[in-house]
């Protein structure tokens, strides 16, 4: 999938618009459940230059319900350089706390642990969602049979 950017006013809205439309079916998702992000440009204010950024719904937020004070910002460059200190994943939970460098601008949401996914992810825009089906048959006895199965 190509990796095609938007300017930050443009992935700002489309984000929180998408995010709405797939919160407010609980078959889609649970409340609070799943994230959704979108990449983009903006100008840095020190530099000048465009900055590529992450728009991610933040932690502990509702898609349904999402507005632009519960997205997380963060550089791209930043993000992405977290790969070189990645200590592991019986460590993984720790990696959260480096988000808080790697944020654009101020205020917005905290970022929540599946901010890293988003911003490794080649793909301009990522859903993921928790719907209580799909638990469901995650954490069934027989849920790959059942997973086949459907």
């Amino acid at each position: 999938m190509q990796n095609t950017t938007t300017t930050s006013d443009s992935a700002a809205q489309s984000l929180i618009t998408r995010s709405n439309r797939l919160g407010a079916d609980p078959r889609n998702t649970n409340y609070a459940g799943g994230n959704t992000s979108a990449k983009g440009t903006a100008t840095d204010p020190v530099t000048g230059t465009d900055v590529e950024l992450l728009w991610v719904k933040g932690s502990g937020g509702d898609l349904g319900t999402l507005t632009e004070k519960n997205l997380a910002v963060l550089r791209l460059d930043r993000l992405r350089a977290l790969v070189d200190v990645y200590p592991g994943v019986d460590r993984e939970d720790e990696m959260v706390a480096a988000f808080d460098y790697c944020l654009h601008g101020k205020g917005g949401a905290a970022p929540s642990i599946d901010t890293a996914m988003h911003g490794l992810v080649d793909a301009a825009h990522v859903d993921h969602l928790h719907p209580d089906s799909g638990i469901a048959l995650a954490t069934a006895a027989d849920g790959e049979k059942l997973t086949h199965e459907i």
